[in-house]
């Protein structure tokens, strides 16, 4: 790795005699013990990585490298996700698949040549209708209208904060090299007063060509998110609505995620379902593990530091299969350490009929996640 990252370093030295460098990173990273029904465990460990380096060459006009690393699973199925099943993890001892390579991940041009106004040129990633539950958040995974796609292209970012935000972009996908994507969004403030707020963000994503490299040519949908406060009580709900088609039919997704604070009382919920089509099996018409979902969480503020909640989880891969479901119940404890990092401690037990393709065998879990910004 050390070889990896020097010429990172190298590099990231030559932009500092140009330009005003910015370093920024995202890093999460878990340990995990699987436990059978005889009590053997399985120790697992997953890392997910993202770094990136922009040159500010003047007030108008940057340049940013992208770079990642993932774990890898060591059964060949994909890449290893944080805080998931056994089936999703990496051994703990399997240096060659824990450790891979920091890769390149894209690079950008930006200029901003007025106001609430940006062109951009590069490798261009795109999502929508992210998640908040947490086993789902990576929406390179995980999403109900677009799981994270890339082109590189020319696109145009506008808007503010305050007002609203959009952004469209077209290139050439990584999905296929015989295919055009096309992007959109924009989000509509229609509130925003200090103790309450209101956003609608409709998108869509279309891909044309005579390979696609994917198994839908478009996605719609549209999210709302809504919040609002009081003294001691805050409350707000987020829900998503995604469509798109398979073998000539449509599928429809659907979450809401409410959420409430009263002082130190905190209370969330996950609700997601998707209408597939029931002539094929769910899984390759899902953007997610699950065609249903649903979880609940309790939770209390012991301090500004530190949360205590206790979770119950429902998951149901497919309507149509007996016996893949499994329920989930454990214990979540939350330690905030400084701004933008978190630690999370938890365990739990896997209520199951060993047929769900993510659990597995495994019935008592118990680990560990952290995740920073920078």
């Amino acid at each position: 790795m050390r070889k990896l990252i020097l010429p990172i370093a190298l590099a990231a030295t030559g932009f500092a005699t140009a330009a005003d460098i910015e370093i920024n990173g995202n890093v999460d990273f878990d340990y995990a013990s699987y436990f059978d029904k005889d009590f053997d465990p399985t120790n697992a460990a997953n890392q997910d990585i993202d770094l990136s380096v922009t040159a500010h060459l003047d007030e108008k006009v940057s340049v940013t490298v992208y770079t990642n690393t993932k774990s890898n699973i060591s059964n060949g199925d994909g890449t290893a996700e944080i805080r998931h099943g056994m089936a999703r993890s990496t051994a703990i001892n399997d240096n060659d698949n824990r450790y891979t390579a920091f890769n390149f991940d894209g690079v950008e041009l930006r200029w901003n040549p007025f106001q609430d106004v940006s062109f951009v040129f590069g490798d261009l990633a795109y999502n929508a209708g992210a998640f908040n539950y947490y086993f789902w958040r990576d929406t390179d995974r995980y999403a109900v209208i677009s799981k994270t796609e890339s082109v590189r292209g020319f696109g145009v970012e506008l808007g503010n904060s305050k007002f609203g935000e959009g952004k469209a972009y077209i290139g050439a996908t990584d999905d296929s090299k015989s295919s055009i994507a096309v992007f959109a969004s924009y989000a509509f403030k229609l509130l925003n007063a200090p103790d309450e707020h209101l956003t609608i963000t409709p998108s869509v994503d279309w891909a044309f060509g005579s390979e696609l490299g994917r198994g839908y040519g478009y996605t719609f949908g549209t999210e709302l998110d809504y919040s609002k406060s009081y003294e001691v009580l805050n409350y707000s709900i987020y829900a998503v609505y995604g469509m798109h088609p398979y073998k000539g039919h449509n599928v429809y997704s659907f979450l809401v995620e409410p959420s409430l604070n009263y002082g130190i009382f905190n209370l969330g919920f996950d609700y997601f379902y998707t209408i597939v089509d029931k002539n094929y099996e769910a899984a390759p018409q899902l953007f997610t593990d699950d065609q249903m979902l649903f979880s609940v969480e309790p939770s209390f503020n012991i301090s500004k530091k530190f949360t205590m909640g206790v979770s119950f989880e429902y998951h149901d891969p497919d309507s149509e299969i007996k016996d893949d479901e499994f329920e989930f119940l454990g214990m979540n404890f939350y330690v905030y350490p400084t701004l933008n990092t978190n630690l999370v401690f938890w365990f739990g037990y896997n209520f199951s009929e060993d047929k769900n393709p993510v659990v597995g065998k495994t019935k008592f879990a118990l680990g560990m996640s952290a995740h920073a910004d920078f």
